[in-house]
């Protein structure tokens, strides 16, 4: 679970809202307690906390988890829901999902975090198409920000299911070709990030997640100048994040980005060689980590890419 900075919440809330301070102390508290508590200087009680979030229809926990009600194990079942989410068994993630509807409780995060999650497996069990998903995951979205779209364009502190919503959306609309809207969501998602009003690994890990996505859907638009820079800070904040897993994928992107560089002269046919490093490093780090799987697919990428075969 991700720390909300919480006098950083409210400042950035209030301020998308078009508030100011001696508006939204109004009845509440004073002026100078409010600039206290938004710059850091005093914590904010939560009855305080709940009064200033309500004023500006926002949601009123200070912890924004998914809650997961009586039974304790139901915090195993969501590890292994996001497990089976990340290796792609979608069927073994509706499992999951589906008991933890059963025992989780009724209140407003886990909700969004269970329809979010429904929206995800219909889709890739084909219980569903992309533009359903998409509508699904708008109304995800609505259920905590009715107008999400309007505070997209603005750096708004976000709840993190809020962000797993936004992530989803636009990568439902990439799915279906609408790269032009998935871009629009991810670069100002990252604008919002960029505010820090969020602390922990966990968020410093879905900063790095949609920075890369972002890269590979500038990829696929032939965006390759964009794709590079961008895939070069994920290797960058990877690295310092301790992000083993994700410099395979970055290592892979970016031998990608650069063959098709190539291919459109605009690089040196001789960068080549940094292609075949790239891809030969991802296939060391996984054999490394045992994800054999993984650097099987990386063999078979050589291959296919450079028609060769990867020499060690």
């Amino acid at each position: 679970m991700s720390n909300y900075r919480i006098g950083d919440v409210i400042r950035l809330t209030r301020l998308c809202m078009g508030i100011t301070q001696e508006q939204l102390c109004e009845n509440i508290c004073s002026v100078q307690t409010l600039h206290r508590i938004e710059n850091g200087k005093t914590s904010v009680k939560k009855e305080l906390y709940i009064k200033l979030m309500k004023k500006m229809e926002r949601i009123p926990e200070r912890s924004y988890a998914v809650c997961v009600g009586k039974d304790i194990e139901l915090i195993e079942e969501l590890e292994m829901y996001e497990m089976a989410l990340q290796q792609g068994d979608y069927q073994k993630a509706d499992h999951y999902l589906k008991r933890i509807k059963k025992k989780a409780d009724g209140n407003l995060i886990t909700n969004q975090f269970v329809l979010k999650g429904e929206a995800i497996t219909d889709y890739y069990c084909n219980r569903s198409d992309g533009e359903t998903t998409i509508r699904k995951l708008e109304k995800v979205i609505q259920l905590t920000l009715p107008n999400y779209k309007e505070y997209l364009d603005k750096k708004f502190p976000f709840t993190e299911q809020e962000i797993f919503c936004l992530i989803s959306l636009a990568n439902a609309n990439a799915y279906i070709d609408r790269d032009e809207e998935a871009i629009k969501i991810y670069e100002n998602l990252l604008d919002c990030l960029g505010m820090d009003y969020i602390a922990g690994d966990n968020i410093r890990h879905i900063r790095l997640v949609a920075m890369r996505n972002l890269a590979v859907i500038y990829c696929g638009c032939k965006m390759y100048e964009k794709a590079f820079k961008l895939n070069s800070e994920c290797l960058k904040y990877a690295e310092e994040n301790n992000e083993g897993l994700k410099m395979i994928e970055l290592l892979s992107d970016k031998a990608l980005i650069i063959l098709r560089q190539i291919s459109r002269g605009e690089r040196e046919s001789t960068d080549i060689d940094l292609a075949k490093q790239c891809l030969r490093q991802a296939y060391y780090l996984a054999v490394a980590k045992n994800n054999m799987s993984v650097a099987s697919i990386l063999k078979k990428a050589y291959r296919k890419e450079l028609n060769e075969e990867m020499v060690y």
